[in-house]
């Protein structure tokens, strides 16, 4: 895989790049730089006042802010997060969002149980 690529594998290593993608200023943009069994990792650069809206997720997220002021909402909790810093929010039946309150850059770490890391090895169902 050539350079400047989302990932690049070296053995068993994955170089990740969280470079802010082209266009981001315009609203939102989601990169997914990595699908590998029990790890999913998003790219999420968002306009300020852009947002991604309400869903329902069974994985657990950490979320690291590289650049920017980001609102979190679980259910009926708001957290607000400014670079650096990350929250975690745990997969469940309660909605999550994101909105920036000020162009950001935020790295989701997705964590899939083990029962489903096994699943989508074996390319069979799976979410996010």
């Amino acid at each position: 895989m050539p350079l400047g690529t989302p990932s690049e594998r070296t053995g068993d290593v994955k170089r990740i790049d969280l470079a802010p993608p082209a266009g981001a200023a315009d609203g939102k943009v989601v990169d997914v730089l990595l699908d590998e069994g029990a790890v999913k990792v998003r790219r999420v650069a968002l306009a300020s006042g852009a947002a991604i809206p309400p869903c329902r997720m069974r994985e657990d997220v950490v979320f690291v802010v590289l650049s920017g002021r980001v609102t979190f909402r679980e259910g009926d909790q708001v957290e607000t997060v400014g670079a650096p810093g990350a929250v975690f929010i745990p997969g469940g039946a309660a909605e999550r969002s994101m909105r920036a309150e000020e162009p950001s850059l935020v790295c989701a770490v997705l964590c899939r149980g083990t029962k489903d890391a096994r699943r989508r090895s074996r390319g069979v169902g799976g979410t996010a």
